[in-house]
């Protein structure tokens, strides 16, 4: 089963040059998919919700690893706490997580801003997968910059603590996949839930292979 966020397109063009030239890995990079996973760490994340996001977090990397999309990470509070491009090698992401630590207040309108900057200018399928535990703070301006991603291409997926929580971070950034899908109901089930954004992700997201 392939996760509700990948973009179910296998095109891709065809290699005909063996061995492949130089030039294979940019060609590559152009249809792999990105990934941005930003995860909430304001001050009610501390204790235990930050340690199982932290989990959660890096099962989410490795699955997105292994279906060939890079993968970026925003830590946010009322600000962009963290920021590790998608240029960055998986170790750092790793390395971010593991060293995550309690910020500030909640808004979410500076972690998308960032991910359109990132986002827009780059091909292939490309996806912001956001955690959050409460609330968001501006949701207008929130949401003013989530139809800006959308009318990009970007899509969005979403797990939120509790149901209000969830179900209104996907109504501001209109994220796709199933609604109940998107609850996480307690801090128990953080690192499930936030895995779960990618668990079931398998295979390509569209691109060529030095064996095509």
């Amino acid at each position: 089963m392939v996760a509700g966020w990948v973009r179910r397109n296998y095109d891709g063009v065809g290699v005909t040059q063996h061995p492949p030239g130089r030039h294979l890995p940019e060609v590559q990079d152009h249809y792999l998919g990105k990934v941005l996973l930003c995860i909430d760490v304001s001050g009610s994340m501390s204790g235990e919700p930050l340690r199982e996001a932290v989990a959660g977090g890096l099962e989410f990397v490795q699955e997105a690893l292994d279906a060939h999309y890079r993968c970026g990470l925003l830590l946010w509070s009322d600000k962009v706490d963290v920021h590790v491009p998608l240029t960055a090698r998986e170790g750092k992401v790793r390395a971010a997580l593991r060293n995550a630590s309690i910020c500030g207040g909640t808004a979410l309108a500076p972690a998308l801003q960032l991910v359109i900057d990132e986002l827009t200018p780059l091909a292939g399928d490309r996806v912001c997968c956001i955690f959050s535990d409460g609330g968001i703070g501006d949701t207008q301006a929130a949401a003013q910059l989530a139809e800006r991603a959308r009318s990009a291409g970007i899509r969005f997926v979403v797990r939120g603590l509790g149901a209000g929580t969830a179900l209104g971070l996907s109504d501001v950034v209109g994220a796709e996949g199933d609604r109940t899908e998107q609850v996480v109901a307690d801090a128990g089930q953080l690192r499930s839930g936030i895995a779960s954004m990618a668990r079931s992700l398998r295979g390509r997201s569209g691109g060529l292979t030095s064996g095509d």
